[in-house]
């Protein structure tokens, strides 16, 4: 094959490309710098070449190459020593013809690069604009270096840095894997009595590296589930927290926080597991390296805080909403109606003949008429609305969003008609029925506490003229 500038573009070509393949085949930096070197010295006719590592601002050589063997060739040149300096400080290619201006390469260092006239130094620069080595090659076989001599080293050149900066990336990370492979396996001793889930996973919880065996106990699922399906821990997430969840944990790797989350997660048996997931960064030498985290099982807290929730909101007997949720429900209907410009109303509705079953069929009768009565009043009215009981057998209703009042006239149509139809195991001769006053916001009041007081006496009315019926505040006067 012809050599330097007489070869053809399709030499050229293969021995880039044949260039490119050996330094991204290499198995570490010496061997990238190596697959560099030999294709320098072809690709210019040279005598011999060498490349060193920018080290602690210093440049670091260990052997040359002569086109046949591979010499040792131990030196280190910094910034004060001639051409070097000029080398690191600017970071441009040069080329040097004249022998006594080549310093540095003593007879004991290098003996075979003594007598050597002319040199191309190429620096090799990162993507960050950092010089990270450098290419040397010395004498030309046939004539002198010139300027498309270094325009082809130049391109060699940017073929390393890319090569070199791939090769750092491997390195490092091979070497946090085998931190994190070492951080595990101390980890595991530690933890695997603790009545909790640990496990270590990757910052982003892509993968998980470890979890303990008390995943078994508490979701089970073994552990080679988790570290054989690296989704599985996305997947089991309760759809109705999945999204949430997710977005904290972006969260929290964007602030750079510890992750703190309370979650459902399925467990193999298809239960729902209350989870309370805790995790914080480690690091080393300010590097981020990974997530430590335990998990708790917090399911009965939960289920506690529920009921007492449950008790402390919602009427034990219907299910609905207790006087106080109603109120600060209104509260919250009032706040945006106004905020909106939208009308909302206050029904207040108290049954008719009540008194009569409870005290002809007992007051286990009267239980099961008002818990079904409420199912009535929930199953004719929408989701955003409230329904509501206030004690005895007084009901009230929040209608949220509402035009006009036929609008509420329709709806407590269909309350009373709902309510009046026959119940089980009561007899046509203890009819049931619904007496209702209607408040609207704003034309009653804007006063939450005015508006229950004027539905209230609207049912009043309501029962006065007649029972089973509905009378609106203003329709009084």
């Amino acid at each position: 094959m012809a050599i330097g500038q007489k070869m053809s573009q399709t030499e050229l070509f293969s021995l880039f490309a044949h260039a490119s393949n050996c330094m991204h085949e290499a198995l570490d930096i010496p061997a990238i710098l190596r697959a560099s070197v030999s294709s320098a010295v072809s690709l210019v006719d040279a005598r011999a070449g060498s490349a060193g590592l920018l080290v602690n601002d210093k440049l670091a050589f260990t052997e040359h190459w002569d086109g046949q063997t591979w010499s040792p060739m131990q030196c280190g040149f910094g910034a004060e020593d001639g051409w070097v300096g000029d080398l690191i400080r600017y970071r441009k290619p040069f080329i040097i013809t004249e022998g006594d201006a080549i310093t540095g390469f003593a007879p004991e260092v290098a003996p075979a690069l003594v007598d050597i006239d002319q040199l191309i130094a190429m620096p090799i620069i990162g993507k960050q604009d950092d010089m990270l080595a450098c290419l040397l090659v010395f004498d030309k076989n046939s004539g002198q270096f010139d300027a498309k001599d270094g325009m082809l080293l130049e391109q060699l050149a940017s073929m390393v840095s890319v090569a070199l900066e791939n090769g750092i990336e491997q390195q490092e990370s091979s070497r946090i894997e085998a931190d994190l492979e070492k951080s595990v396996a101390t980890y595991r001793t530690l933890v695997e009595q603790i009545p909790a889930i640990t496990y270590i996973a990757t910052l982003d919880r892509s993968r998980i590296l470890f979890v303990s065996p008390q995943v078994e106990d508490i979701l089970g699922y073994c552990q080679d589930d988790f570290l054989a399906n690296q989704e599985m821990w996305s997947e089991q997430i309760h759809h109705e927290d999945h999204e949430r969840v997710i977005a904290e944990v972006k969260q929290s790797l964007k602030d750079d926080l510890p992750f703190h989350s309370e979650y459902r997660i399925c467990a193999k048996d298809g239960r729902d597991i209350w989870v309370k997931d805790a995790a914080a960064t480690v690091r080393d030498h300010d590097q981020d390296l990974y997530l430590q985290g335990v998990v708790y099982d917090i399911t009965e807290r939960k289920q506690s805080e529920k009921k007492l929730l449950q008790m402390a909101h919602f009427d034990q007997l219907t299910g609905l909403a207790n006087r106080s949720l109603f109120h600060d429900r209104l509260d919250q209907a009032v706040a945006q109606a106004k905020r909106h410009k939208q009308k909302l109303a206050v029904l207040y509705l108290d049954l008719d003949g009540f008194k009569a079953v409870n005290d002809a069929l007992g007051h286990k009768a009267g239980d099961l008429l008002l818990a079904e009565t409420a199912r009535r009043l929930r199953d004719n009215v929408r989701e955003v609305d409230t329904v509501a009981r206030m004690g005895g057998d007084e009901f009230t209703i929040i209608l949220n969003e509402i035009d006009s009042q036929k609008n509420i006239s329709l709806v407590a149509d269909k309350l009373i008609g709902a309510v009046s139809s026959p119940y089980e195991g009561i007899g046509v001769a203890l009819p049931v029925t619904v007496s209702i006053g209607a408040a609207i916001y704003p034309d009653d009041s804007m006063h939450k506490d005015v508006l229950v007081t004027a539905a209230d006496n609207a049912m009043y009315h309501a029962k006065n003229s007649g029972k089973n019926r509905c009378c609106f505040h203003l329709a009084k006067s």
